[in-house]
């Protein structure tokens, strides 16, 4: 017997599986993390995959198998290749801390005035060495903490692996299931809709991780050419940082700025105030080509979003989701005005 549903049984069920939904959501919130990533890395490696199809004509899990491998060998590799180095500028940064709290700990040790009230600090710190025994101790005491936070860790990048590899093996599979929802009058629409969606977050994606590598690149490789200490791995700061849009650039330069002013250069025989200002320069002029020619370049004006739309967007989503949504929120807000579009023409009979 085939009964069809009355509108409001058709209703009920509809809100029955939404909650449903929401519910599953709520309750597999320690998944969203790894599912995000996962999906990003999927959208950046994609294009790579569908490369190695057209130009080696391999079958696409092997491609899907060929890129994947080389994810896990890069993702092993680096950290062991470059280890050596950036123990080496871990190890001058050790030198200049240790050069700092002997200052502190002479400043410490007198007393001065101020405003005819004489100041005593060693009263507010008595025992530097005892301070960082302490630390030391709770850090061993947290061992365990640590183990079990690291285990959790493992667990998330295995999920998060996981995940990757059916995303780039049954992506495409998936957004036809997805369409299938669609009724069939929109759904060659839905199609066009989901085309363009996908192509605003593959080029912020693909985009922001070539602009990573580029802002890396120019701070390391002038940070070393004024002789910045640690400059490889403020290059690496400044690289990283930069995946928040005008948030994190800013930050690395200030941190590097704050390098250079307590250290001075390792060569550059000048005052560590006029060597500061010479880092700030060099990390300006590296925004400002990031900003001015990089951006619009490598974006190619494809998201159609204002630069201070997005820097509203990024601090605004800071302030309230924390780093996670900083990082998502321009090609979120790229997908709003899409969508936006989409629905205007809809809504108005006017052209998309």
């Amino acid at each position: 017997m085939n009964t069809k549903w009355t509108e409001s049984t058709k209703y009920t069920v509809i809100v029955v599986l939404s909650l449903l939904l929401v519910w599953l959501i709520w309750i597999s919130k320690p998944l969203i993390g790894p599912l995000i990533i996962s999906a990003l890395l999927a959208f950046t490696l994609n294009p790579l995959v569908s490369w190695l199809c057209i130009r080696t004509r391999i079958n696409h899990n092997l491609a899907v198998i060929m890129v994947y491998t080389l994810l896990a060998v890069l993702l092993v590799a680096i950290p062991i290749v470059a280890a050596p180095y950036l123990v080496r500028q871990l190890a001058g940064f050790s030198e200049a801390v240790n050069w700092v709290l002997d200052k502190t700990g002479l400043l410490f040790s007198r007393s001065f005035s101020v405003a005819g009230i004489t100041l005593f600090p060693s009263d507010w710190v008595t025992n530097i060495d005892q301070f960082f025994a302490e630390s030391i101790a709770t850090i061993a005491g947290n061992a365990l903490n640590f183990l079990a936070t690291f285990t959790g860790n493992m667990i998330w990048v295995l999920i998060t692996m996981v995940t990757l590899f059916y995303l780039l093996k049954d992506g495409s599979r998936l957004k036809n299931n997805l369409l299938q929802l669609a009724p069939p009058s929109l759904r060659l629409e839905w199609e066009h809709l989901l085309t363009d969606i996908d192509h605003a977050w593959g080029a912020f994606l693909r985009g922001q991780l070539l602009l990573m590598l580029i802002v890396g690149l120019l701070a390391a490789v002038g940070g070393v050419a004024i002789g910045l200490p640690g400059a490889v791995i403020l290059g690496v700061l400044a690289g990283l940082l930069d995946i928040v849009p005008s948030l994190g650039p800013t930050v690395s330069g200030l941190v590097a700025i704050t390098v250079g002013l307590v250290l001075g250069s390792t060569y550059l025989n000048i005052p560590n105030g006029w060597f500061g200002l010479i880092v700030a320069a060099l990390y300006f002029v590296v925004q400002q080509i990031e900003n001015i020619w990089l951006r619009p370049q490598i974006m190619s004006n494809r998201l159609r979003l204002h630069p201070g739309i997005i820097f509203v967007g990024v601090v605004g989503a800071l302030a309230i989701q924390g780093i996670l949504a900083a990082l998502l929120i321009v090609p979120i807000m790229a997908t709003a005005s899409i969508l936006g579009r989409y629905f205007y023409s809809k809504l108005t009979d006017a052209p998309k």
